[in-house]
C-alpha cells in the first residue's frame, strides 16, 4: 500500500482510500482514520449549574451511577445528559464498552490486570481511578487497544 498526499487549497479536506478490495489492512487504516478524525470532538457535560465542553481526549471513562451517566476525567466526574447507548453510537473507535454500565477510553488505559474469575482491573495514565472490565467485553477492549496502538 502506498500513501499519497496532495495539497490543494481550492479543494475541501477529504481522505480517499482506494483499494482493489476490502481486506484487513484497509479496515485497519479506515478505523485508524475514523478514530483520528473523531477524537478531536467535544461533549457537553454539567458541573453544578454550569455547562462545560470536554474534549474526548480528556475523558477516561463514562459510568452509570444512580441512573445518571458520569464522564470521568483524571480527577473529576461530570454529569452527562446522554444515555450510555447514545454515547456508544457517538464516541470514536477508541472508546469501548467495558461493562453494561461503563464505556472506557482505551487510549487512556495504562494497565490491565486479569483475575482468575475473568474480571479485569484497569489502571489509567495519570490517574488513580480504576474500573473493571467484565469478561464479556474484555476481548473487544483488548482488540481496540492493539488496533489503535499499532496504527500509531
Amino acid at each position: 500500500m502506498k500513501l499519497k498526499i496532495e495539497i490543494d487549497s481550492s479543494l475541501p479536506e477529504e481522505v480517499i482510500l482506494r483499494a482493489p478490495e476490502i481486506n484487513d489492512t484497509v479496515r485497519r487504516v479506515r478505523q485508524a482514520l475514523d478514530g483520528a478524525l473523531q477524537l478531536t470532538g467535544e461533549i457537553a457535560v454539567r458541573c453544578g449549574g454550569e455547562e462545560l465542553f470536554l474534549p474526548y481526549s480528556a475523558i477516561y471513562f463514562f459510568e452509570v451511577e444512580n441512573d445518571r451517566v458520569y464522564a470521568n476525567t483524571a480527577n473529576d466526574a461530570f454529569i452527562c445528559n446522554l444515555r450510555l447507548a447514545e454515547l456508544a453510537e457517538l464516541l470514536p473507535r477508541a472508546f469501548a464498552r467495558a461493562s453494561k454500565s461503563c464505556i472506557v477510553n482505551t487510549a487512556k488505559i495504562r494497565s490491565l490486570k486479569r483475575s482468575p474469575t475473568g474480571v479485569c482491573e484497569t489502571g489509567f495514565s495519570d490517574s488513580e481511578k480504576k474500573i473493571y472490565i467484565s469478561r464479556m467485553y474484555y476481548r473487544a477492549v483488548r482488540d481496540i487497544i492493539e488496533e489503535t496502538r499499532l496504527s500509531k
